[in-house]
């Protein structure tokens, strides 16, 4: 049954791929704007249902994460080509065509944003998608899906353009990512989905694990370095893989400033004799994940969840590390609003423990500095193991790119071979292009005479 389901969506995909084809690139702007138009017109609708069948996060941050993976994305490529010769240089001609049909797989934790973002730029490249929605966000995921196609479909794109499995599954994900007539996955979501993709025995674009080290040099602004922190870690109940999971001061006195800061602003600090009741219900050892019944939750449920009477007014639980690596979970990435610190006594050590966190628990994602000396801020560059290095800057914010800093905007950030991917960049349009290069003969006729 869910074979012959998974038959039936990739052959209507393959129609629509071929008739795709065919577009230029004004048909194609006119698809992607009206796409556009219809993203931002239900963008705070979706994040309203997003929370509302998964239980994860803030709906008025999902909302900012709808507009992000839509609007600021589409504002991004909308002047820029996608059809036919798209660049010409010394001699070379840059042609782009569709890969064809896409296997999209989407996390629990961004349901509707990544959909859109992922219907767009499959849409600007002239591919078709196909997608497999988590079983917790099937109903938000689909009518993000459904928006999309519509908008799509009444600018003139194909029929079938943008498609999705009805009742999720792993068989049914496992079928779609395996199908012979699918020419690419584009994976966002937990380890598993990933390595399903990379098994695929197609072409894949996947993310890896985050684990973001926050390295605080006394060199700091302090004070902007801890409201970084406190936007960027309690953004949607901390449910991006970029967001903040350990603070890593070189200097005591520093760390100790920051701590009287964070509690001024917000932070409910964990006492010793809690941390064992927090560590129990925070994460899944058994897969080294964090809990699901944690997730995207605010400190108090979470303290609830722990016995810990945590203060209304508390944005974030920030957590004492004893170390940082295995032995200590609170330095695990936690995909909510909780926050581990450790101090060093020395810039070495400190970006030894930040290259020590990532190696073990989210290498070639994302990891910030705060800093104003430049040979600190050169130091961290060269040896930290991350593709998205933000100096002074939050982590979430600047990771998906456009809002502090010049990065590609994008709800799928590749870690590159150190995370187990080909790609290290904010994957974009550009990549779901398939480039041909057409090189005419520079070298003069009559030297063949």
């Amino acid at each position: 049954m869910a074979q012959a389901i998974i038959d039936q969506l990739v052959a209507n995909a393959r129609k629509a791929a071929d008739e795709f084809k065919t577009f230029t690139q004004e048909q194609v702007d006119k698809i992607t704007a009206a796409m556009d138009a219809a993203s931002v017109a239900n963008e705070v609708k979706l994040a309203e249902l997003a929370v509302e069948e998964t239980g994860i996060g803030r709906a008025d941050h999902k909302a900012i994460k709808n507009h992000l993976g839509a609007h600021i994305v589409y504002e991004y490529f909308k002047d820029k080509k996608s059809v036919g010769v798209i660049k010409e240089e010394e001699g070379v001609k840059y042609v782009a065509e569709p890969f064809g049909v896409l296997a999209a797989a989407t996390p629990t934790t961004n349901p509707t944003s990544t959909v859109m973002f992922k219907s767009l730029i499959a849409m600007k490249t002239r591919n078709v998608i196909v997608f497999a929605f988590p079983p917790r966000a099937q109903k938000c995921s689909a009518a993000a899906a459904q928006i999309m196609l519509d908008a799509a479909v009444s600018a003139g794109a194909p029929k079938h353009c943008i498609q999705w499995i009805e009742t999720p599954s792993i068989e049914a994900t496992g079928l779609l990512f395996n199908h012979k007539d699918v020419n690419l996955v584009l994976a966002t979501g937990g380890n598993a989905m990933v390595k399903a993709a990379y098994s695929s025995g197609h072409p894949a674009i996947g993310v890896g694990a985050g684990n973001t080290p926050v390295f605080v040099s006394k060199s700091a602004n302090l004070s902007v370095a801890v409201n970084n922190v406190i936007a960027s870690k309690t953004f949607d109940n901390g449910t991006i893989c970029s967001s903040d999971q350990s603070m890593i001061f070189d200097d005591k006195a520093t760390a100790e400033k920051a701590v009287n800061m964070l509690i001024e602003r917000g932070a409910y600090l964990v006492k010793p004799e809690e941390k064992p009741k927090l560590e129990a219900v925070m994460f899944d050892k058994e897969r080294g994940v964090p809990a699901m019944a944690i997730v995207g939750k605010s400190p108090q449920e979470i303290g609830k969840l722990a016995g810990i009477n945590v203060p209304e007014d508390a944005q974030l639980l920030l957590v004492p590390l004893d170390t940082i690596g295995p032995e200590d979970w609170f330095s695990h990435e936690k995909l909510s609003p909780v926050l581990g610190y450790i101090a060093y006594d020395s810039t070495d050590e400190a970006i030894e423990a930040a290259k020590s966190q990532l190696l073990w628990g989210g290498a070639g994602h994302t990891a910030v500095i705060h800093a104003q000396d430049e040979q600190v801020l050169d130091k961290f560059a060269m040896e930290i193991p991350a593709n998205r290095l933000l100096l002074n800057q939050p982590a979430v914010h600047g990771s998906v790119g456009l809002i502090y800093n010049k990065l590609p905007p994008s709800l799928t950030l590749g870690c590159g071979t150190d995370g187990g991917n080909y790609l290290g960049n904010n994957i974009n349009y550009i990549d779901l292009l398939s480039i041909k290069t057409v090189a005419a003969r520079i070298v003069d006729y009559e030297r063949d005479e």
